[in-house]
């Protein structure tokens, strides 16, 4: 795991919600917000850039930009991490989803793709099915898609433990309409940790960085 620094919980500025939902039998929420991927979709399009990892990219760095987004819990402590990663879901060619969760973030989207593509080539393969799944890094996002449907709500299976204080990112498939492209973004956090106004505040940094992929996509 990356760098971080530990907050003892008395000394944590949102321990009066943290001790009151994590003691919820379901304490994780979530939204579902459509946004604009125009500009995004047609950034990439132009520079040839896959489209999944760019995005994948975009909304890990958005986030990243909500401190809230980058705290975790370690049983004991609050974890406030420097930088959280992507863990994502890839179809595989045998029609089985698997998880390429070894890719970390970089500055510079080139070398982020040069990492996750020869990585995501070899669970594409299928090769990674035979070995078992294992969680084992809290400085992730899980994200997953379905470009197959429109979704305007989603539902996650969560762990029972410390993996549940993850947030888990969802979109749905790509709707184009005249010369406008959107889809559904959808947002699980653990409320422990994350309440409504950071969550809507990751909501809109990615909308704006998908208004300005050239601040990052380059």
């Amino acid at each position: 795991m990356g760098n971080f620094q530990k907050i003892a919980i008395d000394n944590f500025v949102g321990r009066k919600h943290f001790l009151w939902f994590k003691e919820y039998r379901e304490p994780t929420y979530g939204m579902t917000s459509q946004v604009d991927i125009t500009a995004f979709y047609n950034f990439v399009k132009t520079n040839g850039y896959p489209v999944f990892l760019s995005l994948v990219y975009l909304v890990t760095r958005a986030l990243n930009e909500v401190i809230e987004f980058r705290y975790r819990y370690d049983g004991t402590d609050i974890i406030l991490f420097d930088r959280i990663h992507p863990a994502f879901t890839v179809m595989t060619d045998l029609g089985h989803y698997d998880n390429c969760d070894e890719v970390d973030l970089h500055d510079d989207l080139r070398t982020f793709l040069n990492e996750a593509q020869p990585k995501v080539a070899y669970v594409k393969s299928g090769a990674q099915l035979a070995h078992p799944q294992f969680d084992t890094r809290y400085d992730q996002f899980y994200i997953s898609s379905a470009p197959w449907i429109e979704l305007t709500a989603v539902t996650h299976p969560m762990n029972d433990n410390l993996f549940a204080y993850i947030p888990r990112v969802t979109w749905d498939k790509f709707h184009f309409e005249n010369d406008k492209v959107t889809m559904h973004l959808n947002i699980v956090v653990h409320h422990a940790l994350i309440s409504g106004k950071p969550l809507a505040d990751g909501f809109i940094k990615v909308q704006e960085l998908l208004n300005n992929p050239d601040r990052i996509l380059k």
